[in-house]
């Protein structure tokens, strides 16, 4: 049998303390568990860009994986915490503030942590990532069931989660997260290309080459492509895209189809 597995994102930096914590309390109650970071390096409170990694990285491991998530500026506030069940039976657990939105297709379920059977009370008001979330997730990946952690959610927190619009030929989206080489994520999707060529490029007015892959681009030059991760991109070859032309999150992506 696979050993189970736990993964952990969070904004907590690669070089705290926190995310071990988080690991020794899975480990003290799942010895054998398979232990994964996805990330440590989420801009600090950035939900959203907390949300499109997990969109990007979950979907690659097996089914029977827990993903335990926490980008929570409101740790200790009133906002619920949550174990989320996407319609694959994908669990995932941490805040309710919208870090789950990708995975809040139709079939969802949501349970919030209430259960003091299966919910442990935190220690410390300021690291349910530690006390609260990291419990839980050993609980779900050693076999517990969602639905023994408390009552269904029928409305979790969603994020406004922007999509391509679609003017005859022409697609517009925005950018909505650099990575680390400062490429940029964006809301158009692979599929919204639907196979067509695209013709002319614009990222925030600036005329940007459509190419297949980063080593096409000349130095400087504004390149838009189809990333790994399933989403148009914005990036210069062997330069930050976001630090050269000043990009950030909500700088308008145009593409013209053939």
């Amino acid at each position: 049998m696979s050993p189970p597995i736990v993964t952990f994102l969070t904004d907590f930096g690669a070089g705290s303390g926190y995310p071990a914590q988080m690991k020794g309390v899975v480990l003290q109650r799942l010895p054998a568990a398979q232990l994964v970071d996805l990330s440590h390096e989420v801009p600090h409170f950035d939900v959203l860009a907390g949300a499109l990694l997990l969109e990007a990285c979950a979907p690659r491991f097996p089914l029977a994986a827990v993903h335990c998530a926490v980008v929570d500026p409101g740790v200790g506030t009133e906002r619920r915490a949550l174990c989320v069940v996407d319609p694959e039976g994908r669990r995932l657990v941490g805040p309710d503030n919208g870090l789950f939105t990708p995975f809040l297709g139709e079939g969802a379920r949501a349970f919030a942590l209430e259960d003091p059977r299966h919910v442990p009370a935190p220690e410390s008001a300021t690291f349910h990532g530690r006390d609260l979330f990291a419990p839980v997730a050993a609980f779900l990946a050693g076999g517990g069931d969602p639905e023994w952690l408390g009552p269904r959610v029928e409305a979790p927190v969603r994020l406004r989660w922007p999509a391509a619009a679609r003017e005859g030929a022409t697609l517009r989206g925005e950018c909505l997260a650099a990575d680390p080489f400062g490429n940029l994520v964006t809301s158009v999707r692979a599929s919204d290309l639907e196979g067509r060529p695209v013709h002319e490029a614009r990222v925030e007015g600036r005329p940007a080459r459509f190419v297949r892959t980063f080593g096409e681009g000349r130095p400087g030059e504004l390149l838009v492509l189809v990333g790994s991760g399933g989403r148009v991109e914005v990036a210069v070859r062997e330069e930050s895209a976001a630090a050269r032309f000043g990009l950030a999150r909500g700088a308008p992506v145009v593409l013209a189809l053939g």
